[in-house]
């Protein structure tokens, strides 16, 4: 099983607009399909609880059961689903992902 994480960091006044877009649209259309599965979100907690500048950072989790299907995946959906971000929040977030395999302990 491999994790997909999303690092998304928000200006701090926009980030009730951003997680209500993540949660409405970001995320039902990453899912629609059925290839990423299980989504989390996560506030990544700093010292202060939120970045130097003001900011704050969310990790959005999904699985996936293949590299082949989250390749296919983000030609079909992903890139689509970043065009949307950048078209509505333009430099307001910034966004990098990775992937990670999940083993057993």
């Amino acid at each position: 099983m491999i994790v997909f994480n999303t690092t998304f960091h928000v200006g701090e006044a926009h980030c009730q607009e951003f997680l209500a877009w993540l949660r409405e649209e970001y995320v039902p259309r990453a899912t629609a399909h059925g290839v990423l599965i299980h989504p989390r979100l996560h506030r990544i907690m700093g010292h202060r609880g939120a970045d130097a500048d003001g900011g704050v950072s969310y990790a959005l989790q999904l699985e996936v059961a293949s590299l082949g299907q989250l390749q296919r995946w983000n030609l079909a959906v992903g890139k689509d689903l970043m065009a949307r971000m950048a078209s509505r929040f333009g430099s307001r977030v910034v966004a990098f992902s990775t992937m990670m395999e999940k083993l057993e302990l």
